[in-house]
């Protein structure tokens, strides 16, 4: 998972002219949208997959957000902002190595 992860992060940093900061920033901020309450945590994560499999991202890349996705909408209220920083900050590391 952390491999996918990883080529994920460096094929979405292309697309953002390599600069690191910027790819974890967007990174962090699809994400943003999962920290709901009461939703159905799993058909978000389908939902955001399918949209983003819409745009022609790769299949495995929107699975990426799904699984994540449906992680983040299940932490208990408040979690997600705690947590949020680290979420960056481990990706920038990621591309760093």
């Amino acid at each position: 998972m952390k491999r996918i992860f990883i080529s994920f992060l460096m094929i979405f940093s292309l697309s953002f002219s390599g600069e690191i900061e910027e790819t974890c920033n967007a990174y962090v901020s699809i994400l943003d949208a999962c920290d709901v309450e009461n939703q159905d945590c799993e058909k978000l994560g389908e939902a955001l997959e399918n949209s983003l499999l819409k745009r022609n991202v790769n299949p495995q890349t929107a699975k990426h957000f799904h699984q994540q996705c449906s992680k983040i909408c299940s932490l208990p209220e408040g979690k997600y902002p705690q947590i949020r920083e680290q979420i960056k900050q481990a990706c920038i590391t990621s591309l760093k190595e």
